[in-house]
């Protein structure tokens, strides 16, 4: 069985890598009862997960009402959906007073960027109180958001160039991880971002997660485990 720390690892790969989830709010129209909507997130450079919403969709007058939600994030897979791992997260949805790391989310969602300039959305952030995981038989367990949220070491600028030299110069590699990850490379690949413990590529149009041998701290660490995991 795996330790405790092996399935926070597991935990937050899920929460990295799935970029969707059902946010549950407390219904407006419906007082006492929960309205739940599937939302696409990407983590933003403070681990948490980064929402574009829409003032007029019923999850956002939800949370403009009562910031209390949790955000729920299956793993994707075939068979029984019991055996599939999940994460479940109760917390706040909290709308953002700047536009902080939106260039990052546009970057997993370029064709979100018209609905923040022309259709009125806003960004929100969703801020974890408590994480519940469910990896499996004898595995359900609460954790605190410090063994679960990693904060991204590298800054927009140092992440943004490595993510153009990858695009740039090393489509073989990127080809590499997904070969070595039993990943189908069927179309058009591209490096989207990279963090503390994985890297995010679009794969014809499909977003997929790979998690780095080892966590990296630096642009110098994050070289020398991408030229390590191509070989």
């Amino acid at each position: 069985m795996q330790s405790g720390d092996q399935q926070a690892g597991l935990a937050r790969q899920l929460l990295a890598g799935v970029f969707h989830g059902v946010l549950s709010t407390h219904s407006v129209e419906h007082p006492g009862y929960p309205f739940g909507s599937v939302v696409p997130y990407a983590l933003g450079r403070d681990g948490l997960p980064l929402l574009l919403l829409s003032h007029l969709s019923q999850h956002t007058k939800n949370v403009d009402t009562d910031r209390r939600c949790s955000l729920t994030i299956l793993q994707t897979g075939d068979g029984d959906v019991q055996e599939l791992a999940r994460l479940n997260a109760i917390g706040e949805t909290l709308p953002l007073p700047a536009v902080e790391d939106g260039e990052r989310y546009f970057a997993y969602y370029p064709h979100a960027r018209p609905y923040l300039d022309d259709l009125g959305f806003r960004f929100y952030r969703f801020q974890p109180l408590r994480f519940h995981w469910n990896g499996g038989f004898a595995t359900a367990r609460w954790y605190a958001n410090e063994r679960l949220v990693r904060t991204n070491p590298l800054d927009a600028k140092t992440e943004a160039r490595i993510v153009a030299h990858m695009n740039s110069d090393h489509v073989d590699a990127l080809r590499a991880y997904l070969a070595h990850s039993g990943i189908d490379d069927t179309g058009v690949v591209a490096m989207v971002g990279i963090d503390a413990e994985g890297m995010d590529l679009r794969v014809a149009g499909q977003l997929k997660r790979i998690p780095l041998l080892r966590p990296i701290a630096d642009a110098d660490e994050a070289r020398r485990v991408l030229v390590e995991m191509a070989g």
